[in-house]
């Protein structure tokens, strides 16, 4: 008589699975497996340049990456940009390029000069690829352009969330900007932000007491409503000029 599914298991499994604590236990297997594996989410959690040069650097975790939403919020950021009509743009964090990408196809002309800055070599280089005609630096937020180089827009996507100076920060993109220019600057609604690659936190109030100093226009929200975008007009002599790049 051929023996059932359930008796040919072992006897050790056979009594795990009749214990009350088995379905949660294998529940948390899953949580931490999901927490450990190798993927594109779980490597920039620890948000450090050898991470997202792996990011970058792999044709697998990039696809992984830059998934619907992430596209889909490029996509907002340059729908809400585009109107500016800059002739000027520099994007500070670029990544792999996508939102330049994504911005210059929605202006009337092509802008006269674009300009962006990663400190991943492998985010530069897929960028380089995606618009040839862009200038592309590898380079910290701390260390920018020559101070002569102003821009009609400066954008600044997912980045303040990550790094260690903010305020220092948002003083050096004002320092990029030209007179009459806007800095477009994104970060998540710190209120539903939990992530854990990230050292700082805003709700909108906060958002808007930080940057009051830096001639904050206004905060829309995209992203359905997850995602605080926020546009500066900052006044040009009162900005800290950034040091100059290394030729």
């Amino acid at each position: 008589m051929p023996r059932s599914p359930e008796a040919a298991r072992p006897l050790a499994v056979r009594i795990v699975r009749r214990l009350p604590y088995a379905i949660p236990a294998a529940d948390w297997f899953h949580a931490w497996r999901r927490e450990h594996e190798r993927s594109a989410r779980n490597l920039t959690r620890k948000n450090t340049l050898r991470a997202y040069n792996r990011v970058y650097g792999s044709d697998r975790w990039l696809a992984e990456y830059l998934g619907p939403e992430r596209l889909k919020f490029y996509e907002q950021v340059a729908e809400r940009c585009a109107p500016l009509a800059p002739r000027r743009v520099i994007d500070v964090g670029c990544g792999t390029g996508h939102l330049l990408r994504f911005l210059v196809d929605r202006l009337p002309a092509n802008p006269e000069l674009v300009v962006g800055i990663d400190h991943s070599p492998a985010g530069i280089q897929r960028a380089r690829a995606q618009l040839p005609a862009g200038h592309w630096l590898v380079g910290d937020l701390y260390r920018l352009p020559p101070e002569e180089d102003r821009f009609d827009l400066v954008l600044c996507t997912e980045v303040l969330e990550h790094v260690r100076e903010p305020a220092r920060a948002v003083e050096i993109l004002c320092g990029l900007c030209a007179p009459g220019g806007r800095v477009a600057i994104t970060v998540p609604d710190g209120a539903e932000d939990s992530w854990p690659g990230h050292v700082n936190f805003w709700d909108e109030d906060e958002l808007r007491a930080f940057l009051a100093p830096h001639g904050l226009v206004g905060i829309d929200r995209i992203q359905g409503g997850a995602v605080l975008l926020a546009w500066l007009a900052p006044e040009q002599e009162t900005a800290i000029r950034p040091e100059s790049i290394a030729q």
